[in-house]
């Protein structure tokens, strides 16, 4: 039976699990987690040494799919209590942070941390858990396809209850634990790459200086598609592989091809002889239906609970043999998704990611993942009491599309891998709740932490959530991305007359109904198309029609599978501060809940800093202190913090800063009154060489700002303004 109700008699949870936050006040070393070289280290002792324990949980995989620019990391839940909690609790946090290591030479950047509930389950024990948990980004580092690939480290670390503190990467959780793992980025495309392909063509090579000079020089023009790929034939293949591919790698696809079109056995027969291949051979390879995975291998299975997302993370291990390189079509990775629910396999579609050659491949291969969106709606529990518990099988195979509904198929290149997941219960509350629309984040934070009543954050609702709190009565400005879903929408096949319709409707909350009014502002948005088991992808604009409605493009049920890269609904941009409230229509009459979004127009106002004794571009004496004033106010009583930047201290040079007479660091944010605040500053210039410096202030207020840095994907930071004094420092 794979539905359950909140069991009894779990096991006991050892006190340093349960105390762990408390001992941790007491003791920040407590758990010996603290580097050597950690200020706090020779203060406080280790007392009961837990690193990196996986007992409760633990990170299996991690993989890139380099088309979606989306990470992967899946997550085993190995007990059945320990998390705080059953499902009708709040249980507790599980958060994974992602970096990246774009030379491999150790210097690493954070990428962001994301986060899933975890509660205590008495199915666990025997059948653990796997989730996914996803991270999208876009990488600052590529190459064109004929360059060296660009082959980062990406390290993840999965932390029980704790966030990974930011631009730690050596972090040591108490229960969790960390994994690198090898990707393989995109190649770049554009003009550029485009005319240095073609150059190459005609025996012309560009040095990369000069490369870098018509990238400078060249005005904007209109993208360029990719350059066309072709799939190389048996021939070119075997002349590239020769005897480092097996001839049943080379001639596989050839006569998988050939058997499900019918070729002509004759004209098969004439491609083998004249690539130097023996066919007979080959066909025996295709109809043993043994598991080979001396390529690739399925490592993990999960599923994103929040987005009813399956993944299959792969580990691609040879350099060759993947039908070429990144400057042609290479080849597939296809991955068969079934679930079982009780009663037997169920089909729920293929995806697919593309591999080619990489020479040489990094020890350990490369880590991919296969994404697919489905619709578990109807497995979706109304009482949290009760919880859907499946089975996922995954099943991968090179090259060659799986057959559909047979889950014991055998991939001759490939194999599958299967794990237990849980399906979240219905959210969104009220009945018929599948049809009603659910809004899950505003502004990139999730619904469910915003007050109904101010719009604002607030770290009280829902589970605590140490990724969200520390913006505790945060508003919010600029444009403001809603996202959400319909968890019971039609089989549209991507056809736009049989789609979903939704409107955004909003007003100020202090208005009466009957000020609502449709949104109707246009904005763009990633559409996923999967079918035939191949992801395509294009930016589409999203406005609306003649009554106001938005299409739905969403539609998890196969063939055609459609989905808006971060469930992307809409956008609000208003020009006033206030309080605004909205709400979801469906043209088919159902509501989703009313929420609220505090809207602050206004950054920090009466931002200043000055030098005493000197004005903007005075001269001061080294060997002197030098101290000044800043200031700043708020038209919403609404100020956080400020922080200030020396441009710029050189290399060897050093200074004692202080504000408000405390020792600080440049850079920091320190907290001011939210009515703001008039303070002083100083610096030390003993060890500063003379020149002209400036030192900035600024000022931030508390809300976020909204806004999309691609034109499809929203990010924010925290609303500031600036204000900046330069000054001359000579010798005395």
């Amino acid at each position: 039976m794979t539905t359950s109700s909140r069991e009894k008699g779990l096991a006991a949870v050892q006190p340093e699990r349960q105390n762990m936050h408390l001992l941790m006040l007491s003791n920040p070393n407590y758990f010996g987690t603290l580097p050597k070289d950690h200020p706090l280290a020779k203060e406080f002792k280790a007392v009961n040494i837990i690193n990196a324990k996986t007992t409760y949980e633990q990170l299996t995989c991690v993989g890139y799919n380099p088309q979606m620019k989306t990470l992967t990391a899946i997550v085993k839940l190995n007990l059945d209590g320990g998390y705080n909690g059953g499902p009708c609790t709040q249980g507790s946090k599980e958060y994974v942070r992602f970096y990246i290591d774009y030379q491999r030479n150790g210097t690493w950047k954070d990428l962001g941390v994301v986060s899933f509930d975890a509660h205590d389950f008495a199915h666990a024990s025997k059948n653990p858990l796997c989730y996914a948990v996803n991270l999208a980004f876009a990488p600052e580092q590529t190459h064109c396809c004929d360059d060296a690939p660009v082959l980062p480290v990406v390290r993840a670390i999965l932390s029980w209850g704790a966030v990974p503190p930011a631009n730690t990467p050596g972090y040591i959780p108490v229960w969790g634990n960390a994994l690198d793992v090898n990707i393989q980025l995109a190649p770049k495309g554009g003009w550029i790459c485009w005319l240095k392909h073609h150059l190459k063509d005609l025996d012309l090579q560009l040095k990369p200086e000069q490369l870098k000079i018509l990238t400078e020089k060249m005005p904007k023009l209109p993208d360029v598609v990719s350059l066309e790929t072709e799939e190389m034939d048996i021939a070119s293949l075997a002349a590239l592989y020769k005897k480092d591919v097996e001839p049943e790698r080379i001639g596989f696809t050839a006569v998988t091809k050939a058997m499900s079109a019918s070729m002509a056995s004759n004209s098969l027969i004439s491609n083998f002889k004249e690539a130097g291949l023996n066919l007979s051979k080959v066909i025996d390879f295709v109809l043993k239906s043994n598991f080979n995975t001396t390529y690739e291998e399925v490592k993990c299975v999960g599923l994103n609970r929040d987005t009813n997302r399956l993944y299959a993370t792969i580990t691609v291990k040879k350099p060759f043999g993947y039908a070429g390189s990144l400057c042609g079509a290479g080849s597939r990775e296809y991955v068969a998704f079934y679930m079982d629910f009780g009663s037997g396999w169920n089909f729920m579609g293929t995806s697919s990611v593309e591999v080619h050659d990489i020479t040489p491949v990094p020890g350990g291969g490369l880590c991919y993942h296969v994404e697919l969106p489905v619709n578990l709606a109807k497995y979706q529990k109304a009482k949290c009491s009760e919880t859907y518990f499946a089975k996922v099988r995954a099943i991968l195979s090179w090259n060659l599309y799986p057959p559909d509904n047979q889950p014991g198929w055998v991939a001759p290149w490939g194999d599958w891998e299967e794990a237990w997941v849980e399906i979240r219960n219905l959210q969104g509350g009220g009945e018929p709740t599948g049809k009603k629309p659910i809004i899950t984040t505003i502004g990139n934070i999730p619904a469910k932490k915003i007050s109904k009543i101010t719009g604002m954050i607030d770290k009280t609702l829902d589970a605590p959530d140490a990724s969200v709190d520390g913006y505790d009565g945060f508003a919010f400005n600029g444009i403001i991305p809603i996202t959400g879903l319909v968890p019971e929408h039609p089989d549209s096949n991507d056809i736009g007359a049989a789609q979903l319709r939704y409107k955004i409707m909003m007003k100020r909350a202090a208005e009466p109904d009957s000020s609502f009014k449709e949104v109707t502002t246009a904005f763009n948005v990633l559409k996923n198309v999967i079918s035939g088991g191949v992801l395509t992808q294009s930016v589409v604009a999203q406005s609306t029609d003649a009554a106001n409605y938005y299409h739905y493009l969403v539609d998890y049920n196969s063939p055609t599978i459609v989905t808006v890269q971060g469930d992307l609904l809409g956008v609000i941009s208003v020009a006033d501060s206030d309080v605004y409230e909205f709400y979801l229509e469906t043209s088919a009459g159902y509501l989703s809940e009313r929420c609220r979004v505090k809207v602050d127009k206004h950054a920090p106002k009466d931002v200043h800093i000055k030098v005493n004794g000197s004005e903007d571009c005075g001269t001061l004496i080294k060997g002197m202190d030098i101290t000044g004033t800043y200031q700043l106010a708020d038209d919403e009583n609404n100020c956080h913090s400020v922080a200030f930047e020396f441009i710029t201290l050189r290399p060897g040079d050093s200074t004692t800063f202080k504000v408000d007479g405390v020792v600080r660091s440049f850079g920091s944010q320190i907290a001011v009154p939210v009515i703001g605040k008039v303070g002083n500053w100083s610096i030390t210039t003993n060890n500063v060489r003379k020149c002209g410096y400036n030192i900035r202030l600024y000022a931030y207020d508390k809300t976020l700002y909204c806004y999309p840095f691609i034109s499809y994907a929203y990010s924010f930071y925290q609303q500031y303004n600036v204000d900046t004094i330069g000054f001359c420092l000579n010798e005395a």
